[in-house]
């Protein structure tokens, strides 16, 4: 039994007698009265910029804030400012370098060549991996130069083990950007 607010007791009396799933019939001459309900609420709200202007202007200020905004420092030791990073990086490309120039210079047939040369290849997969994503390094001359180096001789070894000889070709172009490597880490570039 389906139970309805009423206003008059005839409407109470029909209601009560009508099932929940038929409806309840009303006489025509008695009706419910209508009622309307409308709610409003205040909220102290400022409004936001309406036109394509005040929303550019808007934008514009933010995006000057942000780009304004100066990088972070180190702090309690986390992170490393440029300096250190570019002291850290000379110093380490110009030993990697120093190790390649060894084990070019070994000969095929030194019992030593294969350790050296293992060495050299853990050095190469160290120097890559601190630098190939430090956007304050990877960007100079010397560190296209010096990966390339790296890549080569990587490459040779790994496809034609430690003591095969370094074709002339490649021991040539090795040797030029072996150069250019140092030349560029003597400018600080």
């Amino acid at each position: 039994m389906a139970l309805r607010v009423t206003s008059s007791p005839l409407q109470a009396s029909v209601a009560k007698s009508s099932s929940s799933r038929l409806p309840a019939i009303a006489p025509s001459s008695v009706r419910a009265p209508i009622v309307a309900c409308r709610a409003s609420i205040k909220e102290d709200v400022a409004e936001a910029p309406s036109s394509r202007r005040e929303v550019l202007g808007a934008a514009a200020m933010v995006a000057s804030a942000l780009m304004s905004a100066s990088p972070a420092q180190a702090f309690l030791g986390f992170g490393e400012d440029d300096s250190k990073v570019q002291e850290k990086y000379l110093q380490s490309t110009t030993e990697v370098l120093q190790r390649v120039q060894v084990v070019l210079d070994m000969d095929k047939k030194d019992p030593a060549k294969e350790e050296t040369v293992k060495e050299l290849r853990k050095d190469i997969n160290n120097w890559v991996a601190a630098y190939r994503r430090e956007d304050k390094v990877s960007g100079r001359p010397s560190f296209g130069v010096t990966y390339s180096i790296l890549n080569a001789l990587a490459g040779h070894f790994n496809s034609f083990g430690p003591t095969a000889p370094i074709p002339k070709k490649r021991l040539e172009r090795i040797n030029k950007e072996m150069k250019d490597a140092n030349l560029y880490l003597s400018r600080g570039r």
